[in-house]
């Protein structure tokens, strides 16, 4: 039988704000595997932590302590986060795209000790990330650790499970902070849509849904879902807003957000022979006023930030802009979208700052190029550069005499 104990790695908001807030509700025991020693710390010297739920139907919180949980740092405790995931049925793996490679190698790594124990109870990994196909990637690290056997090995008792990341992640207020500083600010969401690709029992008492497709709608939910959060953000702040419910107040931001997201939305469906409707996790709505919630602070730098990975041509606005692009629908919002992300400005983010300078130095069409990571030679993606190369000075207030794209046509 299954043990009722979770492995989270990364504890961060997906896996304290969520993942955690679902397995502590079933009872089930937690342990952390953190890179932030410092953070790793601090959550054994409190030994809690608190989670602010906000909700989407009516203003303030609620809230859950979480305690009894155990905590370990990837980079100086490397053998016990190793036994952690060799003696467990499941884990969920919650990090940035940075992180693939150095943790797809410890899942190697522990799958190797799990071979050399005889361990052969299933374990389960079920990855709550907001980037596509990570099964594949992390599947394909893990095996760089494994020699023929190891890896035979690890295709009958390993699960590749993908999710769908559905609850709000956020920074916590000051009062929050103040009450406790490991706090999270999350939604209230309390389930986890899941994929059918479980090698044992999917654990008991967490509300896991399972779901068809699942590579598809998680195609369907990063490109979408999120791109339109992206582009609440990246019209926002173009306008000057500060947070989320500015964007979420003004009709035009609103209005460039929502086509982002059905451009997006039709270019997964077509590519994957899929009705939209069936993509979708809930129905699409009619804005409601009542639904914005000032009091929930979140920054559209918090939103926005790392703008180098999701300006890439694999995340969620030149991906989709490219399968609109294959399937003969110009992606009108989604290069708005782009070349807003090329105004983006959030001196603490080191990807933002690194664009801007880039721009300075080089200019928007080397840009465009390094980081939307186009082959030019492709009559679509030239389409898609010429796009955001227009939309860019489009928006741009200066003299249009003076700019680069006068000087070139």
């Amino acid at each position: 039988m299954a043990k009722k104990e979770l492995v989270l790695i990364g504890a961060g908001k997906i896996g304290r704000g969520y993942i955690a807030d679902l397995f502590n509700t079933a009872g089930y025991k937690l342990t952390f595997l953190e890179y932030s020693e410092a953070l790793v710390q601090k959550l054994r010297a409190q030994g809690y932590y608190t989670v602010f739920r906000s909700h989407s139907d009516k203003p303030g919180y609620d809230k859950a302590v979480i305690r009894g949980y155990d905590a370990f740092c990837t980079q100086t405790e490397y053998e016990q986060c190793l036994n952690a995931i060799a003696n467990t049925n499941y884990v969920s793996i919650h990090v940035f795209p940075g992180a693939c490679e150095s943790i797809g190698h410890m899942l190697g790594d522990a799958v190797k000790l799990r071979y050399q124990n005889g361990n052969t109870e299933p374990l389960d990994l079920l990855f709550c990330v907001n980037f596509v196909y990570p099964g594949d990637i992390f599947k394909k690290y893990m095996l760089e650790r494994l020699n023929e056997e190891e890896a035979a090995f690890m295709q009958e008792h390993v699960g590749f499970v993908e999710s769908l990341v559905y609850r709000l992640g956020a920074d916590p207020m000051p009062d929050m902070r103040a009450e406790d500083e490991l706090s999270i600010l999350s939604g209230d969401n309390d389930y986890l849509p899941v994929g059918d690709e479980w090698k044992g029992a999917i654990p008991e008492g967490v509300k896991l849904p399972v779901r068809d497709h699942m590579p598809a709608r998680l195609v369907y939910k990063i490109w979408a879902g999120n791109t339109s959060h992206l582009a609440s953000a990246s019209f926002g702040q173009r306008k000057g807003y500060q947070w989320a419910w500015q964007s979420q107040n003004d009709p035009y931001v609103r209005k460039c957000a929502a086509f982002c997201a059905r451009e997006a939305s039709w270019g997964i469906a077509t590519e994957f022979g899929m009705e939209e409707t069936n993509l979708r996790e809930h129905p699409e709505e009619r804005f409601d006023p009542a639904s914005v919630n000032p009091d929930v602070e979140d920054p559209l730098t918090r939103i926005a930030q790392d703008p180098k990975r999701k300006l890439a041509r694999n995340d969620r606005l030149v991906g989709p802009a490219l399968l609109c692009l294959k399937h003969g629908r110009i992606p009108y919002y989604l290069a708005r979208s782009a070349a807003m992300m090329f105004y983006f400005e959030s001196p603490k983010d080191a990807a933002a700052v690194e664009i801007q300078e880039y721009l300075k130095e080089n200019g928007i069409e080397k840009a465009i190029e390094k980081y939307c990571q186009l082959d030019r030679s492709k009559k679509e993606e030239e389409m898609l550069f010429q796009l955001i190369l227009a939309q860019y000075f489009d928006v741009n207030e200066g003299d249009h005499f003076d700019m680069p794209y006068y000087k070139k046509i």
